[in-house]
C-alpha cells in the first residue's frame, strides 16, 4: 500500500495519475465575492430608495387633512386648488357608506354612483355658465369637479354620524337641511374661486351642489 501510494503521487499531471487527478479535479478558481453592481442595477436603485406607497398611489394624506380642515372650518381662501387629489373623496364615498352600513345600508354603490353622475351633471352646468371660450373653462374641468364635490361631501359624513345617536324626527330633518345647505354653499365658493367669472352666480351654482348632497342627505335620514 506504502508503494502505490508513492508511485501515485510521484505521477506527473497529465498521465492519468488518480491522486494528482482529484487534486486538479478538487482545485477551483471560482471567487466568492459579491459582483459589482451593473449599470442596469444601479439605474433602477434598491428597495430603500423606492418612494412609500401611497406616494405612489397619488395619495396625499398631510394634503388631505388639510383640504379638510378648510373645509370644516369654512376657510375656502387658504384652500389649495391646484394639487387637487380623488384620495379625499373617495376616503370620504367609503366612510359615508361605512356609515350607513352601521344602519343596515348598502349604499356602496349607490353613492358612488352617484358621486359620478352628480359630478358629470355639476360640470356641465358649471362649464356652461362660465362658457366655453372662456380660457378659465380649462380649469373647471370634471377631474376638478369631483375633486371639489368630494371633498365638499365632509359636512354630510359629519351629519351621517349625528344621525345614528339622533332619532328621526323634527331635529334629525333640520339638522339634513342645514348640512345640505352648508355643503353647496361651500361646493358654490370654491368654484367660484376657480372660475372668478362666474362670481356674481354663485347662487346658481350652488342650486344643482345643493340638489346633489340633498340626494345623499335622503340617504341618511331614509
Amino acid at each position: 500500500m506504502a508503494e502505490f501510494s508513492l508511485a501515485s503521487s510521484s505521477q506527473r499531471p497529465g498521465h492519468g495519475g488518480g491522486v494528482e487527478w482529484y487534486e486538479s479535479a478538487g482545485r477551483s478558481d471560482y471567487n466568492f465575492d459579491t459582483p459589482a453592481p451593473t449599470s442596469s442595477a444601479a439605474a433602477y436603485g434598491t428597495f430603500e430608495d423606492e418612494p412609500p406607497l401611497l406616494e405612489e398611489l397619488g395619495i396625499d394624506i398631510p394634503g388631505i387633512l388639510k383640504r379638510s380642515t378648510c373645509i370644516a372650518s369654512s376657510r375656502t381662501r387658504n384652500l389649495d386648488l391646484e394639487g387637487l387629489d380623488l384620495g379625499g373623496p373617495l376616503i370620504f364615498v367609503l366612510l359615508l357608506a361605512c356609515i350607513h352600513l352601521l344602519t343596515g345600508k348598502l349604499h356602496f354603490g349607490v353613492i358612488l354612483g352617484w358621486s359620478v353622475v352628480c359630478s358629470i351633471v355639476v360640470w356641465l352646468v358649471v362649464n356652461s355658465m362660465a362658457g366655453a371660450d372662456n380660457p378659465e373653462s380649462q380649469s373647471l374641468g370634471l377631474y376638478s369637479c369631483c375633486c371639489l364635490l368630494g371633498y365638499c361631501l365632509l359636512p354630510m359624513i359629519v351629519f351621517a354620524l349625528l344621525a345614528l345617536i339622533i332619532p328621526r324626527g323634527v331635529a334629525n330633518l333640520i339638522l339634513a337641511v342645514a348640512t345640505t345647505l352648508w355643503c353647496g354653499w361651500t361646493a358654490a365658493k370654491l368654484f367660484t374661486k376657480m372660475a372668478p367669472s362666474i362670481s356674481d352666480q354663485s347662487m346658481l351654482v350652488a342650486y344643482p351642489c345643493t340638489l346633489m348632497y340633498s340626494a345623499f342627505a335622503l340617504l341618511t335620514v331614509y
